[in-house]
């Protein structure tokens, strides 16, 4: 499956709605107070930067960043189409707009995000709590800005 990531476009909008929603659904098993609208999608983006995956003229998935602080926000995948590199494309499309080292909050509750981005080399800064319960602050070192510095350093 060739996966496409591309910038968020306004006709996006309905379709990623949607795929929040079933996302988020598949997702958060243990979350069932507080039901998710399509309306979400746009107030849990309102302001950042929407990278969209689409595979064979279909929208799969999508990362929103928070780009002043270097803050991932946002990563769902369409129930269908997990564990097939969509998430770990999204990342690496993500890097481009980090300007410092990354950071991300996850549900410890969202045991799978939780394996998924720390096999990507994301590590546990601290654990805090939040009104949807206990997260996980997650950072990863830049290996992109690191590898243009020893780069810089050796040409000195």
């Amino acid at each position: 499956m060739h996966i496409l990531i591309r910038e968020f476009e306004e006709p996006d909008r309905d379709t990623l709605r949607h795929l929040y929603l079933e996302s988020r659904k598949a997702a958060f098993t243990w979350n069932t107070t507080r039901p998710c609208k399509p309306a979400d999608f746009d107030s849990h983006t309102e302001g950042e930067h929407i990278l969209v995956a689409v595979a064979n003229a279909e929208i799969i998935g999508f990362a929103s960043i928070w780009v002043p602080d270097s803050f991932l926000h946002n990563l769902f995948v369409h129930p269908s189409f997990m564990r097939k590199g969509v998430g770990r494309a999204l990342l690496a499309a993500c890097n481009k707009y980090f300007s410092r080292t990354p950071s991300l909050k996850c549900l410890k509750a969202n045991v799978n995000a939780v394996q998924f981005y720390q096999s990507q080399g994301w590590k546990v800064a601290r654990e805090e709590m939040g009104p949807d319960g206990p997260y996980l602050l997650m950072e990863k070192i830049n290996t992109l800005r690191k590898t243009s510095a020893l780069v810089q350093g050796c040409s000195n």
